[in-house]
């Protein structure tokens, strides 16, 4: 079975969602469901159609949600080896050609905001990262072609 790696914070926020989800389809789209049925004709009625189109989206997206819950790894500072590209760390990287140098914060499953240089454990450019020291240099396979980075400094982030 798969894990899902996430902050206490990007835990927290998992469940909230799955809250605000179940909420929305027991409130929100049984009512919508209840309102068209009393248009008559279920068989030509689009309205019906539709709320149980999105009845069954939004059902479909509880399930992976839960999913990710029920199988959710939670890290945790202590667990983290120091010195090495992990979730949970802030990298600074370097392109050797360019000289121009990028810190990313490397965190769990929706967690991910580029605004603020947090990536998914699970992006090409955090996946080439893991497990390597300052000063190795890593080759990104990037959508937009391949890239060497050297890694300038690792740290803890603070928010685990």
């Amino acid at each position: 079975m798969k894990q899902y790696y996430f902050t206490e914070a990007g835990y927290e926020k998992l469940r909230k969602e799955i809250e605000n989800v179940e909420r929305y389809i027991k409130n929100d789209i049984a009512k919508e469901i209840a309102t068209a049925r009393e248009h008559g004709d279920l068989r030509e009625n689009a309205e019906y159609e539709s709320a149980k189109n999105k009845q069954a989206n939004y059902m479909a997206r509880l399930g992976l949600l839960q999913e990710r819950f029920q199988n959710a790894r939670i890290i945790r500072k202590s667990d983290l080896p120091d010195g090495i590209v992990t979730l949970g760390k802030v990298v600074t990287i370097k392109e050797p050609v360019s000289k121009q140098e990028e810190k990313y914060i490397i965190l769990g499953d929706g967690e991910t905001d580029l605004e603020k240089g947090v990536i998914s454990y699970q992006s090409p450019l955090a996946k080439s990262l893991m497990n390597h020291k300052i000063g190795d240099t890593v080759e990104v396979k990037l959508p937009r072609g391949e890239k060497k980075y050297e890694i300038k400094a690792i740290a803890f982030y603070e928010d685990i």
